[in-house]
């Protein structure tokens, strides 16, 4: 049974992971990013099991790990080392001598250490990569509870029902870190609280009731906005995000409700909003109110 510890390094693994898929897909050169995230993955997942394994001490050079960890490995049958061997000389290329792979040559990298992980990890831990979950990083438990439902949504092909689900833990997220933001009652929070119901519109001339109710929704706008840099979050990747889920609000009973299919398709699509909830939530934690 693997303790705590190394179930959140491999969650991290895994996190290094998806970072380097999603920066696989995008266009020439920058998808070229991926092959050192793939190769850090890789690397990490390569230390901890060498001392999971007590094969010998970490931080040994990248090729040697499979000598030492077949020797603890009863059927001495770690694999994947000729594709790893072709994915650490693309690396030491491009990170060395500048040298650029084409498209297709990445998509083979991206399917190899697909393999490697799914081969290798219940081998050396017992458990499938598909298995390790980064949510185990998330402190609060509704939240994490959320997705890992939406794990087992996208893990089935249910891929809406994923994305309905880390909208929902979104808007969670951020509801509950806003309340215990007005629970501390500090001018320093307001600004990463809900904004307080204005009268501007109700109190407005009839003339300019329409003028009023724009000023309010760019004022809502603007204060979101502002709410979501002061907490450290990326607005161009929320953009993203907001782009592939549904609409979702907090109804009066006190559930949540969505509302809409947003335009998420695909599974990259689902671990883009999945990433992006597990990013905010760890600077949400950081954030400490006593």
């Amino acid at each position: 049974m693997l303790d705590e510890a190394k179930m959140q390094r491999l969650a991290m693994i895994q996190y290094t992971y998806t970072m380097a898929i999603d920066q696989s897909h995008k266009p020439e050169p920058l998808n070229m990013v991926s092959i050192l995230l793939f190769h850090d993955a890789v690397e990490l997942f390569l230390a901890l099991a060498s001392e999971h394994l007590d094969a010998g001490k970490t931080g040994q050079a990248f090729m040697t790990y499979w000598e030492s960890i077949n020797q603890k490995l009863p059927g001495k049958d770690f694999g994947q080392k000729d594709s790893m061997t072709r994915l650490n000389a693309a690396r030491s290329n491009w990170k060395h001598h500048g040298i650029r792979l084409p498209t297709a040559e990445i998509d083979v990298f991206r399917t190899n250490v697909a393999t490697f992980f799914r081969e290798n990890t219940p081998k050396v831990f017992g458990v499938a990569f598909e298995a390790i979950s980064m949510a185990t990083l998330v402190q609060d438990e509704e939240i994490r509870d959320r997705l890992l439902k939406a794990e087992q949504l996208s893990s089935t092909g249910e891929i809406k029902s994923a994305l309905k689900e880390t909208a929902i833990a979104f808007q969670d997220l951020l509801y509950r870190f806003e309340w215990r933001a007005m629970e501390q009652n500090s001018i320093l929070l307001h600004g990463v609280s809900s904004r307080r119901f204005s009268h501007i519109e109700s109190t407005a001339p009839k003339e300019l009731s329409r003028f009023a109710k724009e000023i309010e929704r760019e004022l809502d706008t603007l204060h979101n906005q502002v709410k979501l840099l002061s907490l450290g979050i990326d607005y161009r990747r929320y953009i993203r995000f907001q782009w592939l889920i549904p609409i979702v609000h907090l109804m009066s009973s006190g559930t949540y409700e969505a509302f809409g299919d947003g335009h998420g398709q695909s599974h990259q699509d689902y671990l883009f909003c999945y990433q992006f909830v597990i990013e905010c939530a760890l600077r949400l934690q950081e954030i400490q109110f006593s």
